[in-house]
């Protein structure tokens, strides 16, 4: 919020701090909706000031930002991305040339048709089966009977 480094002096926040206020005080606009943008963010700039200004405040408030760096740092190494950021914009796939939709709507025919040829194969010989069956039966049938 301030733009100081992180290991800043009291003197770099406080400079820092004063030039920020003098840009952005809500007194320096006319404008209503851009006067009350000013007074938010001089709230938010008073209020880190007051946080860095504070040495035990400001050490606890250190110590958050190293945890969250840390994690970031981790979380960065094995994601690929920085948290809190969306994940990088991919490319939608392009969609494949016509050649290759030609080629691969023949090969699910044919796949199609092989299957079909093999059910019908299939049935054919359950038929036949089925018919070599029935007449043992009938001759066993007449043998015996």
């Amino acid at each position: 919020m301030l733009d100081v480094p992180f290991g800043a002096s009291k003197e770099e926040i406080t400079r820092a701090y004063r030039g920020l206020v003098r840009v952005v005080h809500p007194d320096n606009f006319q404008d209503p909706d851009e006067r009350a943008k000013a007074e938010e963010r001089t709230k938010l700039i008073n209020a880190a000031y007051n946080v860095l200004s504070r040495p035990a405040i400001r050490e606890e408030y250190d110590r958050q930002l190293r945890t969250t760096v840390m994690s970031d740092t981790l979380m960065s190494r094995y994601t690929g991305n920085t948290a809190g950021r969306p994940a990088p914009v991919r490319a939608a796939p392009r969609p494949p040339a016509p050649h290759i939709v030609r080629a691969q709507r023949r090969a699910y025919r044919s796949a199609v048709r092989q299957l079909l040829v093999i059910a019908a194969m299939f049935a054919g010989a359950l038929l036949i089966v089925s018919f070599i069956v029935l007449i043992f039966t009938s001759a066993i049938g007449q043998v015996f009977g």
